[in-house]
């Protein structure tokens, strides 16, 4: 089986952008990570506010008040709906973290590639 030649290289170099952008796309970088960190911190909040209101529809259930039995089974089924809604935004959450971690540790070696090739053709 004959060696193909290294395409995959090739594409994955002429992805990156020029070495004399290299100011402009740390800039970019940054402000695209600072817009993913600002997008991460709201949807923490959302799955906390969604935990937060399960757990007080919970105990209001404890205490319908003139409800009865009816209005504490609707008070728990609206918390049961919220704690899954939350339990959902906490793992999208964390899935999305993760994803944002490994978008910046990307982002850090393409700098440093670029910077290794800015300082090569600089010798040159």
């Amino acid at each position: 089986m004959p060696q193909q030649p290294n395409n995959l290289r090739e594409r994955l170099l002429a992805a990156l952008p020029q070495p004399e952008n290299l100011t402009a796309y740390r800039e970019e970088t940054a402000s695209l990570l600072a817009r993913h960190a600002d997008a991460l911190r709201w949807d923490k909040i959302i799955a906390n506010t969604l935990l937060w209101i399960a757990v007080a529809l919970f105990w209001w259930s404890a205490y319908p008040g003139r409800g009865g039995a009816s209005a504490a089974h609707a008070l728990q089924f609206g918390s049961a709906i919220f704690a899954f809604s939350g339990m959902f935004s906490l793992v999208r959450y964390a899935i999305y973290a993760s994803q944002i971690a490994t978008l910046k540790e990307i982002k850090q070696v393409q700098i440093q590639i670029l910077e290794l090739q800015a300082s090569l053709r600089e010798d040159q």
